[in-house]
């Protein structure tokens, strides 16, 4: 669970829920339009803060049993988690546990962010599921070469989501979690951005806009293009590595960040994650770290020293609070639109990965 909260995870839990409710209003006036779900059971697998609360329990009032599994105790909000314990099933254990307990909670649909449920389904034979909807593009990553036995239905390729949360809420809040947890600010340093995705483009230009000087590592020869069209230098990692002040990865994949990559860091320099997992680091190469600040660990693997943010966790939710409420409030009633939908809308399909047909997000981008 989350430790040494900020000053808005300190507000008591009944204002920051009420707050959270009145400011996504895009979410109220989403979920106002979900069809009865009575008989759905919705296992969903969220990073869980105060925001997955609002749409996790529009799915309850609508008429769903709900089940919640934390992908990540380092992003899970301890007191909303003991708040949504009462009104739904938590599954609070590790992931592969908490899969497998979810899976034998009988679900009908899930929601998830990292395909955890999905990939459990495939290693232990259930076939229980009418439909999934994934969120991430990590987890659609971790689905592309697997049998699946039911269909799955792309969250994150819907164009306004991959395009205004990927492309912006995501850099905003990397760079606030940064700054508030070492009270530091990026003028002045050289941010390495790994991976130029949407959220690594976001991530470059809102540290451009605090001051770095911001240069691109990417495999991708069209990526590396376009990242040079809007202004950075680029290169391969292993060339850029040595230069920089802050090491920032989102790219999906793991050990991107790894033992070859570590020992060529400058002494001093910052390491974090804006992914979905903490295995895009190769944090057994690093080893135990000491706690210089809350959620900044001092590590000494070679002969300079590596400061590694919250763990290696995804890094706004494990030492921050997550997209703003209003940015999130977009992906969230897409989130809600998209079960809505999947209620009903999801039947015939094969199994395989599917992108969410715009009937199934439109409705939320009515109400804006």
């Amino acid at each position: 669970m989350a430790t040494h909260p900020s000053a808005w995870q300190s507000v008591p839990l009944p204002q920051r829920h009420a707050w959270s409710r009145r400011q996504m209003w895009l979410t109220a006036a989403t979920a106002a339009q979900l069809p009865d779900l009575t008989g759905m059971r919705l296992a969903a697998a969220v990073h869980l803060d105060i925001k997955a609360a609002v749409f996790l329990e529009a799915f309850a009032e609508a008429g769903a049993h709900v089940a919640v599994m934390l992908v990540n105790p380092a992003t899970t909000s301890a007191d909303v988690a003991t708040y949504l314990n009462g009104r739904m099933r938590v599954f609070a254990t590790d992931a592969a546990a908490s899969a497998e307990a979810c899976l034998d909670w009988g679900p009908t649909h899930t929601l998830e962010m990292g395909a955890d449920l999905t990939v459990a389904a495939v290693e232990h034979g259930h076939d229980g599921l009418t439909a999934a909807i994934e969120v991430t593009r990590s987890g659609i990553s971790r689905l592309r070469d697997l049998d699946l036995p039911h269909p799955v239905f792309d969250l994150d390729r819907v164009p306004l989501k991959n395009n205004v949360h990927n492309r912006y809420a995501v850099g905003i809040s990397t760079w606030q979690a940064f700054m508030s947890r070492t009270n530091l600010t990026l003028h002045g340093s050289v941010v390495v951005v790994v991976g130029y995705g949407e959220v690594g483009s976001g991530l470059a230009r809102a540290a451009v806009s605090l001051g770095a000087r911001v240069l691109v590592a990417e495999e991708s020869a069209e990526r590396r293009l376009i990242a040079e069209y809007e202004g950075y230098e680029t290169g391969t990692l292993a060339l850029l590595a040595a230069r920089a002040d802050v090491l920032v990865t989102a790219t999906g994949r793991e050990r991107v960040i790894s033992e070859s990559v570590l020992p060529l860091l400058t002494s001093g320099c910052f390491v974090l994650n804006a992914g979905h997992s903490a295995a895009e680091i190769a944090l057994d190469v690093l080893g135990p770290g000491t706690e210089v600040l809350p959620h900044v660990t001092s590590h000494r693997p070679f002969a300079g020293e590596i400061l590694l943010l919250s763990g290696g966790h995804l890094v706004n939710l494990a030492a921050g609070d997550g997209d703003s409420l209003n940015s999130f409030d977009l992906t969230s009633a897409l989130m809600v639109s998209a079960v809505g939908w999947a209620s009903s809308g999801a039947a015939g399909h094969p199994p395989g990965v599917h992108r969410l047909p715009p009937e199934a997000w439109a409705p939320s981008i009515e109400n804006y």
